[in-house]
């Protein structure tokens, strides 16, 4: 049987005998705009290629598309999706030529797929670009076409080790350090130290070993931010719900790479990981480190010189070569870092071109608990970053004298480019702050703003955090605070909210959002809440943003079919939203309406519903102001029917407090769930009278249970939660596990509000100042894996991603108070 070529085994001897041994996969994301042929795609979206390089000619007899493993947007449920349209192009000199196109329906490619006969086409290099998918239309995924393309091929796998480089280490030379600055030297390394940065240099490779910063200027520099190349990690493989995908073997060589990379478009690999095929020299005089190389093959040379001060690092970096260049891979200076460690982010002005990821400086390289680096460039720079989830890594990259092309490689022309960089340790400050706030809030505004705003230039989207995945629904509680800051110099949270917003109305997947496989419906109709957050966003974009009525008007057909769709969720006409796939039966084990995903929230929300009493709200008087007076008029109906519903339909008069939800079967479901209540109190959807009484009774249910320290968080319900009601995940944990009774700080914002609203301000003072606390100090999150985002009773870690957007929502409620 001929081999698949886009697949890789395993680390056993069959590697040896196989094609993985002689070739290298790549799955990359860029940017595009339709062609002529999709006259119905968005403006800009993401598509996606998958890229075979070898070492020697390749033998392509045939390429097929079929069904495959999709965008993953909820752990209910794997999704199911298919290449609908993919291009094939092989190098010819400094271009890509295409040498043919598979393109269907997809039902017929769903059910039977599809294939293109290449008749042992010879060539070093192939990318499969698609351009459009059966579940997620103009937006095939990552997962998409990783694992639904396959080439079959022949190729010879007899192995040849390549020439590797390693530089002279001419001198080192530590005598005359400036004040502040001490450094150490082995065989291997040379590094720096001073109050706020730790960073080491490798001698006979030009990377960093060790990158440690504190923000604070006390030296707490020892936790290395890098994340290590590991040559026995070449071969990784990972497993979703569906089984195990393509390994990521190549994909470990290009990311985990620290120093200059080069691969040019036919698959040569020079520079990079493993020290292959360059020479040159390393010398270190006092606080200054200088590399300099060369790559004959690549014509490629690099002069880096690096000088450590006590607060930042400068570096002038230099490319040379001598004709011009196409590289699929190309850096002049690449870091690696390490998401176990803490989840890092790279905040500033996306271009939307070529390869995704790309920003124009100044950037903001922040390290959350450990400091951010303020960094500017002169020259022909440009940065990009990006994030590889199932490495445990975000990366980002300096290229220099580098023109992204839209096929998503890179031209590198010749001549001589330089760059001067300053990458400084400070925290930059987006709004001034009152006198009257308290040393913990001051601190986590201060400190943890930039955490808060978790974009994700590579996908140009807010995101859990900035090494997870798209959800939609944290814009509430992101806009909330991006409305109250200021602009900067690389950084515009509130436009951020607009990126965001305008990827969602473009079709975008993301987490319980977007088109499903699994029927007809949207997974809004499931996820009622989470389309209701996205909504209340939306309208504070609208709103507050300098563009935002402009953009309304550009999307105005969108916005209506959103707002529309939350309409007819209505679907008994009593005013509240409902869910008719969700219904919160006891017993049927569903997944959620909710952010509470794995708890069965159904049929009538009392959350979803809270928050959609909210976007109607703030709609009203927006459409109103855009002349749009019908649909301002039906809202502002549906806003009162609801207001006048809500009450009635989940106050339960035994505990006092607003319910979970009322399934369809008539049950109330009520098992304490603070932030429902804070959600219901906090505009005026119930009278103050009313919301006070709630809110009291949520303060005597947390007295009943002992909750009176905030620090740890706030459970998520109060009450153990029957198996009856659980979709998943938490089935049998003991209370505080996760959604089981867990305490966080997700989404704490409205009780803040909410206490507020109804005078209860002792409440409101002690529930921030306790959330403030373990923000400010760094203890209510951690890296990827940590679990440190959510908490048992004792304060043992019991959740799984360590850090999530929604635990820094009490900062919009930090803003309102002490915002000058």
């Amino acid at each position: 049987m001929t081999p698949n070529l886009f697949t890789h085994p395993l680390a056993t001897p069959a590697w040896e005998l196989s094609p993985a041994a002689t070739t290298r996969l790549h799955t990359r994301s860029l940017w595009t705009t339709p062609a002529q042929d999709e006259a119905t795609a968005p403006a800009r979206r993401i598509i996606h290629s998958r890229a075979l390089f070898a070492d020697r000619p390749a033998r392509i007899e045939r390429v097929s598309i079929g069904a495959a493993a999709g965008y993953h947007k909820c752990a209910s449920g794997q999704e199911r999706d298919a290449v609908l349209d993919l291009g094939l192009f092989i190098p010819e000199g400094q271009e890509w030529r295409e040498i043919g196109r598979i393109s269907g329906l997809a039902g017929d490619i769903l059910a039977n797929g599809a294939s293109i006969e290449l008749d042992g086409v010879e060539t070093t290099a192939l990318v499969a670009q698609a351009r459009r998918a059966a579940t997620d239309e103009w937006w095939p995924g990552w997962n998409l076409v990783t694992t639904g393309i396959e080439v079959q091929g022949r190729i010879d796998t007899e192995w040849e080790a390549r020439a590797e480089g390693h530089l002279r280490v001419d001198a080192v030379t530590l005598d005359e350090l400036p004040p502040g600055i001490t450094a150490t030297a082995t065989q291997t390394e040379v590094r720096f130290r001073t109050s706020h940065l730790e960073l080491g240099f490798r001698l006979i490779s030009p990377a960093w070993s060790h990158l440690g910063l504190d923000a604070d200027g006390e030296g707490r520099t020892d936790r290395n931010l890098l994340q290590m190349p590991r040559s026995m990690d070449i071969v990784r493989s990972g497993v979703y719900p569906s089984g195990v995908y393509p390994v990521l073997r190549d994909q470990n060589a290009e990311y985990l790479a620290q120093g200059p990379r080069f691969t040019d478009i036919t698959g040569m690999i020079p520079l990079g990981f493993l020290h292959t095929e360059y020479r040159g020299s390393a010398s270190v005089v006092n606080n200054r480190v200088r590399y300099e190389l060369e790559s004959e093959i690549a014509d490629q040379s690099y002069i880096l010189e690096f000088t450590v001060h006590v607060d930042r690092i400068s570096l002038r970096a230099t490319r040379s070569s001598a004709q011009n260049r196409r590289a699929w891979t190309s850096s002049a200076w690449h870091v690696a870092t390490d998401n176990r460690v803490t989840p890092s982010e790279v905040l500033g002005a996306p271009t939307f071109t070529g390869e995704t990821g790309l920003l124009n400086g100044p950037i903001s390289w922040h390290f959350p608990r450990h400091g951010t680096l303020s960094v500017h460039a002169s020259g022909d720079a440009l940065w990009r970053s990006d994030s590889v989830r199932p490495l445990d890594t975000n990366t980002l990259e300096l290229k220099l004298g580098e023109r992204p092309t839209e096929f998503g490689d890179y031209l590198l022309p010749a001549g001589s480019y330089t760059a001067e960089v300053e990458m400084q340790v400070r925290t930059p400050q987006l709004a001034e702050l009152d006198t009257q706030a308290s040393p913990a809030v001051r601190r986590m505004l201060e400190r943890h703003t930039l955490t808060a705003l978790s974009f994700r230039p590579d996908t140009a989207t807010y995101s859990n955090n900035g090494a997870s995945m798209h959800c939609t629904t944290s814009l509430a509680d992101v806009s909330a605070i991006a409305v109250q800051l200021d602009a900067a110099p690389g950084l515009t949270p509130l436009q951020w909210v607009g990126d965001s917003l305008q990827r969602w109305l473009d079709g975008a997947p993301s987490y319980g959002s977007g088109a499903t496989s699994h029927g007809t419906h949207r997974l809004e109709d499931e996820y009622v809440h989470m389309a209701a957050n996205t909504l209340v966003a939306a309208a504070r974009f609208v709103r507050h943003a300098p563009e935002g009525h402009d953009w309304f008007r550009r999307n105005r057909a969108a916005l209506h079919r959103e707002l529309e769709g939350m309409l007819a969720r209505d679907v008994d006409g009593d005013g509240l939203v409902e869910s008719t796939l969700r219904l919160g039966n006891s017993g049927e084990h569903q997944w959620s309406t909710a952010w509470a995903d794995v708890i069965s929230f159904g049929w009538k929300d009392a959350w979803a519903n809270a928050v959609t009493y909210e976007l109607w709200q703030l709609w009203e008087p927006e459409l109103r102001a855009l002349g749009e007076t019908d649909l301002a008029a039906r809202i502002d109906t549906a806003r009162l029917r609801l207001r006048e519903a809500y009450l009635p339909t989940f106050l339960n008069p035994e505990t006092g407090l607003i319910a979970g939800w009322r399934s369809r079967d008539g049950a109330l479901h009520d098992h304490g769930y603070s932030v429902v209540n804070g959600a219901a109190c906090a505009t005026d959807l119930l009278s103050e009278e009313q919301a006070r009484s709630v809110m009291g009774s949520l303060v005597h249910a947390w007295d009943a249970t002992a909750l009176t320290d905030f620090r740890n968080g706030i459970p998520l319900n109060l009450w153990r939660i029957p198996e009856s009601d659980i979709g998943g995940v938490i089935f049998g944990l003991p209370l505080g596990s996760y959604q089981q009774g867990g305490y966080s700080h997700h989404g704490a914002r409205v009780i803040v509000d909410a206490f507020d609203r109804v005078g209860m301000t002792v409440h409101a003072d002690l529930v921030l100042e306790g959330l403030a606390t373990t923000i400010a100090d760094d203890t209510s999150f951690g890296g990827l894996g940590s679990g440190r985002d959510w908490r048992m009773a004792d304060g043992t870690p019991s959740g799984y991603e360590g850090q999530l957007i929604e635990g820094f929502s009490v900062l919009a409620s930090a803003l309102r108070r002490y915002r000058r």
